[in-house]
């Protein structure tokens, strides 16, 4: 019997762990065809129907489910005598819509339920019902590492991910892992899995645990043996954190690092404390603060920070006020994302008064505390930030003009505004092109606190610096030279 799993990634760079999972714990052969949502689907079809499976296993997120949708259409009409198992939390909260495409439909965590599926899928036995609850795996170290040879060689150009526990104890509304129970692997099993993808000396090994350091004590063990052991590597490696949870130990750890060697994603969400309580985070605010300070001022881990517009009791003026406190504590990467309202959360059923985009990823349109147009006005803030900010290519420039403004926020929302006045919906600006936005802008719109003729001189002539430091240090050969008609 042939199973084919399809590996269906956002981008190129990623790599889904869950067919590595299910593979590894079959006790039949299963080959994985890694491809993406970017891949022409006749091209993909093609591929999979050369193969003539007997079953074809997808596993189905947000970001891959309206690709699998249309893909699955084909499967069906060309392969009418395939088995289609699918599984992942688009599925699992959805079964009605997928029960009518797929043979099996797998909820929870089927580390162990597939192998035995395909073994009954072979023997002809039918034993297992359409919907396969699988529930949640206690003893993690009883799961077969993912972590081979063939994964691990992709590290050279793709992202690596692993896991060293399951759950959250946190029981955040709009999040799918709310409320499920933390497990472990021990710490034995995720040093040998360490060992087993740095033997090909990856770019960045990207960890998925939901909260990695919610056991203080256990995630500063991990850190300190990775400086111990890999701390001279080229290696980035990536953790989702609680910024509360730090306690001295693990930040005297963490100094020990090397500038690049760890990157923290640390979801604040919200500086609004009846933001927080409603949605089930109910940290200390200004110990929040304190800490991102502290690891700012540490200087050598690469920090990128995390809002969500949308969200319970938090406005527009509470979001832009959050907005910028976060950014003035100076991270290296704010993401500004919208609230999406995804199935199974608790907020998909308990949420009222929200207006949710009916495909995926199930953004909201407006909510009982955001109109549209708001949501709109933080949208053209968020497209100068990626541009300008979160890129770090105009690191020079921005440190120099946001001091000019009111707030930081003002800065990118006046900015946006003229990128999309200028350029309208194009996402691909070129270098230049960007250098020239900023100039013009700021040129055409300048800061408020520039009062007279010399001031005004000057601040321009620095400006041009400022640019023409950051275009260098982008790695253009050529001076950035103005498109406008200053004297």
């Amino acid at each position: 019997m042939k199973t084919v799993f399809l590996a269906i990634n956002s981008q190129y760079v990623h790599t889904l762990l869950a067919p590595r999972y299910l593979k590894a714990n079959s006790p039949l052969e299963v080959e994985i065809i890694e491809t993406n949502v970017n891949t022409q689907l006749s091209t993909l079809f093609a591929q999979l129907y050369s193969l003539k499976p007997d079953v074809v296993a997808i596993s189905c997120y947000i970001f891959n489910i309206a690709f699998v949708d249309r893909l699955l259409q084909d499967v069906r009409l060309y392969l009418p005598k395939v088995k289609i198992i699918l599984g992942g939390y688009e599925v699992a909260f959805d079964t009605d819509k997928y029960s009518g495409v797929a043979d099996y439909i797998i909820k929870g965590e089927g580390d162990f339920v597939f192998g035995r599926l395909l073994q009954d899928i072979e023997s002809g036995r039918g034993e297992y019902p359409k919907i396969i609850e699988a529930g949640q795996v206690d003893r993690l170290d009883d799961i077969v590492s993912p972590y081979d040879d063939e994964y691990a060689s992709m590290g050279d150009t793709r992202i690596l991910y692993m896991e060293s526990s399951r759950g959250c104890p946190y029981r955040c509304s709009y999040c799918m892992s709310g409320g499920t129970k933390p497990r472990t692997f021990s710490l034995e099993r995720t040093f040998d899995d360490y060992r087993k993808l740095m033997k090909y000396n990856p770019r960045q090994i990207k960890m998925v645990d939901r909260t990695f350091n919610f056991d203080v004590k256990r995630a500063t063990e991990i850190f300190a043996w990775l400086i111990d052991n890999y701390g001279e590597s080229n290696t980035n490696f990536h953790f989702e954190m609680a910024p509360e949870l730090f306690d001295e130990e693990m930040f005297a750890t963490l100094a020990r690092a090397k500038k690049g060697l760890f990157q923290f994603e640390i979801g604040v969400q919200s500086f609004n404390s009846k933001t927080l309580s409603a949605v089930g985070r109910n940290a200390n605010v200004e110990r929040i603060a304190s800490n991102l300070a502290r690891l700012k001022a540490m200087g050598n881990i690469h920090i990128h920070t995390d809002l969500i517009a949308g969200l319970p009791h938090e406005d527009y003026d509470s979001f832009v006020k959050g907005f910028d406190r976060l950014y003035e504590m100076g991270g290296d990467c704010l993401q500004l994302g919208f609230l999406k309202v995804l199935k199974g959360s608790r907020l998909a059923s308990e949420g009222e008064g929200y207006t949710v985009g009916t495909l995926p990823p199930y953004e909201i349109v407006s909510s009982p505390y955001l109109t549209y147009d708001q949501i709109l006005q933080l949208k053209t803030c968020e497209s100068a930030l990626e541009r300008y900010h979160n890129s770090g290519r105009f690191k020079t420039c921005i440190d120099f003009l946001i001091p000019k403004y009111y707030s930081p926020y003002a800065f990118f929302y006046s900015l946006g505004q003229y990128i999309a006045t200028r350029r309208g919906e194009q996402t691909a600006i070129s270098a230049t092109a960007q250098c020239d936005l900023l100039w013009q802008d700021v040129y055409d719109n300048p800061p408020p606190i520039l009062d007279d003729e010399q001031s005004k001189s000057d601040f321009f002539n620095r400006l041009e610096e400022c640019i023409q430091t950051d275009f260098k240090l982008s790695g253009n050969a050529r001076k950035w030279h103005r498109h406008d008609n200053k004297n």
